[in-house]
């Protein structure tokens, strides 16, 4: 069988697809556009639960970080993750986004040789930057506790250090195999045992003596058991990995032209969710660091609904592109949208409505503080919400640059608000901060996409879950003022149950769209399968 040499991304496609090993990957070109909202939501379902299960996970961990350290500490802890997070994305260097657009791209045309060439080259480059980054994070650990002024930051940087190589290569086969338009393996990895193992091994660090030094070899090992998770699922899901009667193809410019422009994006996207933790760590106390960690921590509870959707949205985007089915790319981009807004609404809600409340749990009283800069930040990831997936929908159609771009002003104008706020306001300068950066590059993305693809996100529907939500909202605030609920506890179960229950009557009432009928129904399709596989087991 012989295969046209594909010279990008784009142009229809003119070979069969055609499974490529005995793993779990969809079909890639579906019969008709409603299959495509059962992929969807089959996918989301998967991901919601891995990233429900993954958002709690390391919340619980933060937490009894939290209560185990105390504010400080904490917050010195906070600042070692965002200093390791910003090496694993300069490790990658793009490579996520290439890796997961030419794995879908070349899978589409049965290319075996292509298809393994890109998951090697991405896997190698990855792991060689990482070496460097590492190496430079070890030996530099004393200039950046200096710049901190934080003599502690030397050696548990010194520690995290080893964990970036594994890390970096984990996220690379992760994203690989959401390249084969499944987010199943990726969910179990990244959101369900990665997370167990490192909950785990905290645990067992408190109960030897917690130290920062222990947590970090905790995160290091777990990271070290990703990549053998993911290696072992990217096998299974693509027999011809380790097939050396297989010659890999490196289609290394393609995966390049993707790549750079995409590793500046995913840098000014760090700085986006971290510029505010560093230029606190160089302004106020390490406690206003670990207060801001926690509120920042829980508005993005919310953002696990646009997670859940985009690994497997992505492919799809690539797919449809690729063989110009623009009517359909579009219909499903505002479907996407809508959806994400309106679970993530609810949350959002349920995080406004139980601010002061959700701190406590996480971390004590003294937490509490954080309650404003939560709303702020929370009402920023709302907004990156609503627009949908529209970075995904330009780096997966070949406007990568405009993400880019879109990436660095958006960052620019976050670290300049930073600056500007943090030294007088502290927690709220952190929160107008990171906000500026969300809402600016988001708002830019959604419009690319008007301007470059014909799409924008909006549509008359998004009137039913606002109306929804705001009226459940409503009732669930009267009930917290007025019912004599006992306790803590006991408030954050009555206030959202009260507001659950509403919510989902009045979406009912309201009235559910076709797609949203067929959503739901392979949505719940996949809820039952874990529910009897749950029951199955016990």
């Amino acid at each position: 069988m012989s295969f046209e040499r594909p010279t990008g991304a784009g142009g229809p496609e003119k070979t069969p697809p055609r499974d490529l090993g005995a793993g779990e990957a969809p079909e890639v070109a579906p019969s008709g556009g409603d299959s495509y909202v059962a992929r969807v939501a089959r996918g989301a379902g998967i991901s919601s639960v891995g990233q429900g299960a993954g958002r709690v996970l390391g919340y619980v961990t933060q937490s009894v970080l939290a209560r185990t350290f105390g504010p400080a500490l904490f917050g010195l802890y906070t600042l070692a993750i965002a200093i390791v997070s910003a090496a694993n994305i300069l490790s990658q260097f793009g490579l996520d986004n290439g890796v997961v657009r030419y794995v879908a791209h070349y899978r589409a045309r049965a290319d075996l040789a292509r298809t393994r060439g890109t998951i090697i080259l991405a896997t190698g480059i990855t792991f060689a930057i990482s070496l460097v980054v590492a190496a430079a994070m070890f030996f530099g650990a004393g200039v950046l506790a200096g710049v901190f002024e934080e003599p502690q930051l030397a050696p548990v940087v010194h520690t995290f250090a080893f964990a970036l190589p594994f890390f970096a290569v984990m996220s690379i086969l992760l994203w690989a195999t959401q390249g084969f338009q499944t987010v199943t393996y990726a969910t179990y990895t990244q959101q369900i045992l990665r997370p167990l193992i490192y909950f785990v091994l905290v645990v067992g660090v408190y109960f030897l003596g917690a130290s920062l030094i222990g947590v970090a070899v905790a995160y290091t090992v777990s990271m070290a058991a990703g990549v053998l998770i993911g290696l072992y699922y990217l096998r299974k899901l693509f027999p011809p990995l380790l097939d050396r009667s297989v010659n890999p193809k490196f289609e290394t410019r393609a995966l390049f032209a993707v790549s750079v422009p995409m590793s500046i994006s995913r840098v000014t996207q760090y700085a986006n969710n971290w510029t505010a933790v560093l230029v606190l760590g160089l302004f106020q106390p390490l406690g206003v660091v670990g207060i801001f960690q926690a509120a920042f921590r829980t508005a993005t509870l919310a953002t696990l609904v646009r997670f859940a959707f985009n690994g497997i949205f992505s492919p799809i985007i690539s797919n449809l592109h690729s063989q110009a089915m623009t009517d359909d790319l579009g219909r499903l981009y505002k479907d996407v949208a809508r959806w994400t807004f309106t679970g993530a609404f609810a949350l959002f809600l349920v995080i406004v409505l139980l601010a002061r409340e959700v701190l406590i749990v996480f971390g004590g009283q003294e937490f509490t503080a954080g309650w404003t800069a939560l709303v702020v930040v929370a009402a920023a990831q709302l907004f990156s919400t609503s627009v949908g997936p529209s970075p995904r929908m330009l780096a997966m159609t070949g406007n990568q640059n405009v993400v880019m771009v879109a990436s660095i002003i958006g960052a620019g104008a976050g670290v300049a608000v930073c600056f500007a706020l943090i030294p007088a306001f502290g927690l709220i300068g952190a929160a107008l901060g990171a906000s500026t950066a969300i809402v600016t590059e988001n708002a830019l993305t959604a419009t690319a996409v008007k301007w470059r693809l014909g799409f924008w996100p909006y549509s008359p529907q998004f009137v039913k879950p606002l109306a929804a939500g705001l009226l459940a909202a409503g009732a669930a605030y009267l009930f917290k003022e007025v019912a004599p609920l006992p306790g803590l506890m006991p408030t954050l179960a009555a206030v959202g149950a009260v507001f659950s229950v509403l919510f989902l009557a009045l979406l009912a009432l309201f009235g559910l769209s076709d797609t949203d009928k067929e959503f739901l129904g392979a949505f719940w399709a996949v809820a039952r399968r874990y529910l009897r596989r749950g029951r199955g087991r016990s």
